[in-house]
């Protein structure tokens, strides 16, 4: 690379997408996948040395401030947009899902592109129950996967490429459910090229961790620690640890217990030290807010500094996905361009009716 190339490369996106004007080889240079991979690398060893940061919608931060506002007359928690959730965030995408207007989109906040994706295709009742965005290294591509609950032991899984932008069947489990709770978050969580679910098998009576490769598109199951030091319970839940798959246990809002299992590689779990030096990085101590603007797109409004030790805080971030600010776009075919002649063809089309009956000026 160049000095300008590592210049850009260094910088800030807000400031490389405002240099993409600055003469016609810069907008070149910036909107090239070699760049835009270079770029990517830089935000990735940024966030490894200063800890690793997390995105969550804005409104989920009332949570964490333990001050919501409830609506005396069912209970009920009264948050702005509270039907959005995360479904999964990669390489500066995330996918959004908004179960109020049935609508799901993929959108880099960074650049705010925003692209709106078609819905599931199902041929019976029913809504998504769990889901995970991700990426697939053997094509280039981001898939989506949408998970529903058929009966109560048996799950249909489907699957979207921002490529084809089509769902496709992948298949069905039998004696899986995905149980949902008011604590649980149903997105899928991303780690070594696949993604992965809390499910419960009713034919062993037990929660097991369900994982689907997104480039062979195949599912498996993943063992649980192997260890007499480690009993499973309900409270588990699935999260990430610095850039691993963990299983933290969350006793109630306002504590942890500091028991993490991280998933080095599918064939060993490591129980974290309490004294391990990564602890203030690897929970995660800082995220990024993301909301809804009225133009429609979705921007980070700030940095969330939650607490160093493995707090109330950590649980959350814990339990959303990594974040890195980068160029990547939600378009990995390239932006369709818009048919500005559609305007103009539909004014001639309507003179050349009028004209053939007479009614046209000359």
């Amino acid at each position: 690379m160049d000095v300008v190339e590592l210049i850009l490369a260094r910088s800030d996106v807000e400031d490389v997408v405002r240099c993409k004007s600055v003469c016609k080889s810069w907008y070149n240079l910036i909107s090239s996948n070699y760049f835009v991979k270079a770029h990517l690398k830089r935000s990735y060893d940024n966030n490894r040395q200063h800890g690793y940061l997390r995105i969550l919608l804005k409104w989920g931060i009332i949570k964490l401030r333990n001050c919501m506002i409830v609506d005396s007359s069912n209970g009920l928690v009264i948050n702005k947009l509270r039907n959005c959730m995360i479904v999964g965030s990669f390489n500066g995408l995330v996918c959004i899902s908004d179960n109020e207007d049935e609508l799901l989109l993929v959108t880099n906040p960074s650049t705010r592109e925003v692209r709106k994706l078609p819905k599931p295709y199902i041929k019976y009742r029913g809504k998504v129950c769990c889901s995970g965005f991700g990426y697939d290294s053997l094509t280039n591509d981001y898939k989506v996967v949408a998970g529903f609950n058929i009966s109560e032991h048996h799950m249909r899984f489907q699957v979207l490429s921002l490529k084809s932008n089509e769902w496709e069947f992948i298949g069905d489990n039998n004696n899986l459910t995905y149980n949902c709770s008011s604590d649980d978050l149903n997105c899928g969580f991303s780690y070594d090229g696949a993604l992965h679910w809390f499910v419960y098998d009713t034919k062993k009576e037990k929660k097991v961790i369900l994982s689907f490769d997104l480039s062979l598109e195949k599912f498996k199951e993943i063992p649980l620690p192997n260890d007499t030091d480690y009993v499973y319970d309900e409270i588990d839940r699935l999260g990430m640890f610095e850039e691993h798959l963990c299983i933290f246990r969350s006793y109630d809002i306002f504590a942890i217990n500091r028991q993490i299992w991280v998933m080095k590689n599918y064939s060993c779990w490591e129980l974290v030290p309490l004294d391990y030096e990564g602890n203030k990085y690897g929970a995660a101590i800082n995220a990024y807010t993301l909301d809804r603007f009225p133009d429609n797109t979705w921007r980070l409004c700030n940095d969330y500094q939650g607490n160093v030790d493995m707090s109330c805080q950590s649980w959350f971030y814990i339990s959303y996905p990594i974040f890195v600010r980068s160029l990547v776009s939600p378009y990995p075919c390239g932006k369709p361009k818009k048919n500005t002649n559609n305007k103009s063809e539909e004014v001639v089309l309507k003179w050349i009716i009028a004209l053939m009956n007479g009614k046209a000026d000359s």
